[in-house]
Formats: C-alpha cells, sequence, structure tokens
C-alpha cells in the first residue's frame, strides 16, 4: 500500500507540475500540456488501478511509470490534434498613401504697353494696363518681374537700343509710383530686335514698339 500511494503521489505531483507550466506559453502548448496532464493522470492511474486489482504489488515499480509516460504521449496528442488552429496573424496595414504632389506654382499673366513711334511716355489708354500690372503684383509679393523694352526696325540699331532703355524706364517708373518696389523690376532695353510683327505695316511696327512685363516665377 505505501508503494501503491508513493506512487499515485508522483502521478499527481507531475500532472499538477505539468499544469502549473501552462503560464506563458501559446494556446497550442497549453493544449498538448493540459492533455499531456489529463493522460498522466489516467494513464498513471489506470495502470496503479489494474495492478492493484490484480494483486500484484511487485508490478507497481515499473507499470506506473510506464503508464504516466503512456498516458502523457497520448494526452499530449490528442491535445495537440484537439486543439483549436490560431487563426493567422492579420495582414500588415497597408502603407499610408504617399502626400499629393504641391500644387503647381500659380503662373501670372502680365500685359505689357505699346508706344507711340519714337516716343517713351506712357500713353493714357495705356495706364489702365499697367494699373492692372500693379495690382497683381500687390497681390503676389514674392513675384519680381524684368521689364524688357523693343523698337521697330525704323532707326540705327545705337539709337533704337537707347529708345528701348527708356520705354522700360518709365514703365519701371510708373509702377513704383504705384506702389511697386523698384527692387522687385529689372529693365532691360533690347531695341530693334525680338519682333512679334511684320515691320513692313504702320500697325506691324506699332505691336513691335512694346514693353513686355515678364514674372519671375
Amino acid at each position: 500500500m505505501p508503494r501503491r500511494k508513493a506512487a499515485l503521489s508522483v502521478v499527481w505531483l507531475v500532472a499538477l507540475s505539468m499544469i502549473a507550466g501552462c503560464s506563458g506559453m501559446s494556446e497550442r502548448e497549453q493544449c498538448m500540456l493540459l492533455g499531456a496532464g489529463a493522460g498522466v493522470i489516467v494513464g498513471g492511474g489506470a495502470a496503479a488501478g489494474t495492478v492493484a486489482a490484480h494483486g500484484n504489488r511487485d508490478q507497481f515499480a515499473w507499470a506506473v511509470p510506464a503508464g504516466v509516460v503512456g498516458g502523457a504521449l497520448i494526452g499530449g496528442l490528442a491535445g495537440y490534434l484537439m486543439c483549436p488552429t490560431p487563426p493567422p496573424p492579420p495582414p500588415p496595414p497597408p502603407p499610408p498613401p504617399p502626400p499629393p504632389p504641391p500644387p503647381p506654382p500659380e503662373k501670372i499673366i502680365l500685359r505689357g504697353v505699346h508706344f507711340d513711334f519714337d516716343k517713351s511716355n506712357i500713353r493714357p489708354q495705356d495706364a489702365a494696363v499697367l494699373d492692372e500690372a500693379a495690382e497683381t503684383l500687390k497681390a503676389h509679393q514674392n513675384v519680381s518681374i524684368n521689364v524688357n523694352g523693343y523698337c521697330d526696325a525704323i532707326g540705327s540699331v545705337r539709337y533704337n537700343l537707347k529708345l528701348s532703355e527708356r520705354r522700360s524706364n518709365a514703365v519701371v517708373r510708373y509702377l513704383a509710383d504705384h506702389g511697386i518696389a523698384e527692387g522687385r523690376m529689372s529693365p532691360h532695353g533690347f531695341g530693334k530686335t525680338d519682333f512679334v510683327a511684320t515691320n513692313k505695316t504702320r500697325e506691324g511696327r506699332a505691336q513691335n514698339r512694346r514693353v513686355e512685363l515678364v514674372p519671375n516665377q
């Protein structure tokens, strides 16, 4: 009888030790360990009961350990097979969308003005155009402009170069008088170049006598 009690104590001690080790394990590992613990109890108890029923106490020395080991293996396998398969991990979240591209810079269009033959003064009919340009530049304080003067094909190259410079400077003075800082304007005289119309007609030559306002963007 003492040997039987000792064997059963070992069975319970092994089972309790296995159950106590469940913390920190995965769900499947816990199922296997619990199944093995149940197998230890059942296998060891069955072996002890069988030996006791036959009255052969000498078999305790090997029957009970064999029942414990066999029960642990069978119980662990059963726990592995019966434990529900854990769901697959969720897919990683999609990467954040790329930031939208910056908006394209606003394109500023400024109308130019024209001049009478051999003149560099601002005509009354062109004042409204320059007033509009001044308001646009006030609304875009970070924009600077090139003030480019041109002439028609009549006259010498040297004379027309000076005339185109006077025309561009006249526009700069007008805009400066209307609140545009001179540092934002760069006057240039290009003389009798870059024609936009024919010089064979009066109308074409009038179009070539001009100052263009070109924003630096």
